[in-house]
């Protein structure tokens, strides 16, 4: 009987619309794909009697829009791919009467902005994907109601700022916040503040060139931070204070000219650390100090000039190579032009000469190396 089947799928086929009677047999039905087609065209009414579907796939379609209440009956409703369509605008009538729905993909759309309580209907949802559409403008309410969110991809939009500091306040729950490939900016400073469960941030490939000190407040327990081919030329000293749990650090394809010694100070959890292709000439070598975990770091394609200010990464890295760490890091020089091409683990201190700047070497030229003790202490 129709009305015994529990899964319906017409994927792959040259449907182009959906009647208001095409599924009104099918009132048991619990799981419908109707992906890879060609509709258009999805009457309000067309799900109706599908009171008990679960899962609901149109993705990779040629759908405008979601006409309000074309779902309102769908209290079961668990996961919605709407992904891959053409749809340029979503109101919060859009997904209202959705009360289980816990997966929403929304990428590949043409959506240019989310206004207030887009999303207020979906109090149970967990993974929303917006990113791949054409996202220029969030309102301030634009999450609201999302107070279980975990996962929130945005990555892959044209937002230049993102203006209201409490935009990302409903999200109490988030786990993970992609915002990669979009052309932010600047960050308002604590705009991350209402987020205490975070553990990954990707603001990767977007146009930053400064950051605010308070850039990542109330970021505890960020485990993942990637910052790659951005623009930054300089980090503020205390921008990484509040990452205590932070665990892996992309700062690669930037244009960082130096960092303070005291940069990651608070990292004494850093496991994996790329500072790869950047304008960095020298590092302060009490830089790593507090970084007793690392066991990955990525400081090729830089102009590394070996003089006087290297000594203290230069003995450094040789204690921890002595004890069978970071083995494969190498610093080449550029600079001077007589040790060009040379890596520094193999000169000698006094081969290293004064800065071509006319600067000044740093006291003693190094601290003193960590111990064995220190160094094998973090193994557990």
């Amino acid at each position: 009987e129709p009305q015994d089947v529990l899964t319906y799928s017409l994927g792959g086929n040259f449907i182009a619309n959906i009647s208001a009677f095409d599924f009104h047999r099918l009132a048991g039905l619990q799981r419908l794909d109707l992906q890879y087609n060609r509709i258009r065209s999805l009457h309000p009414k067309a799900f109706e009697r599908l009171e008990r579907l679960e899962e609901l796939y149109l993705g990779n379609n040629l759908l405008p829009a979601l006409a309000p209440g074309t779902l309102s009956t769908l209290a079961k409703l668990r996961i919605l791919y709407v992904n891959a369509n053409e749809i340029g605008r979503l109101s919060a009538a859009s997904f209202s009467g959705l009360d289980s729905l816990v997966k929403l993909r929304l990428d590949g759309n043409e959506l240019g902005s989310l206004g207030d309580s887009t999303f207020s209907g979906l109090p149970n949802l967990l993974y929303l994907h917006l990113e791949s559409n054409r996202i220029r403008w969030l309102s301030r309410g634009a999450f609201t109601g999302l107070a279980k969110l975990r996962f929130l991809d945005l990555s892959g939009n044209q937002q230049s700022s993102l203006r209201h500091p409490d935009i990302f306040g409903p999200l109490r729950s988030l786990h993970t916040l992609l915002l990669a490939s979009n052309s932010l900016r600047q960050l308002t400073g604590g705009l991350f503040q209402h987020l205490p469960g975070l553990a990954k941030l990707s603001l990767s490939a977007n146009r930053l060139s400064h950051l605010a000190p308070d850039a990542f407040r109330g970021l505890g327990s960020l485990k993942e931070l990637r910052l790659e081919g951005n623009l930054l030329s300089h980090l503020p000293a205390t921008l990484l204070e509040p990452l205590d749990s932070l665990e892996a650090l992309d700062l690669s394809r930037n244009a960082l000219t130096a960092l303070h010694p005291a940069a990651f100070g608070r990292l004494g959890r850093l496991r994996e650390l790329s500072l790869r292709d950047n304008a960095l000439a020298t590092l302060p070598g009490e830089l790593f100090a507090s970084s007793l975990a690392l066991y990955r770091l990525e400081l090729e394609g830089n102009a590394w000039s070996c003089d006087c200010r290297l000594r203290g990464l230069k003995r450094w890295l040789a204690a921890w190579h002595s004890q069978g760490r970071l083995l494969t890091v190498f610093v080449q020089c550029r600079l001077p032009p007589s040790l060009a091409g040379k890596y520094l683990d193999y000169l000698q201190d006094a081969q290293l000469p004064l800065p071509q700047d006319g600067g000044p070497c740093p006291d003693g030229a190094s601290p003193s190396p960590p111990s064995p003790e220190g160094l094998g202490g973090n193994n557990s």
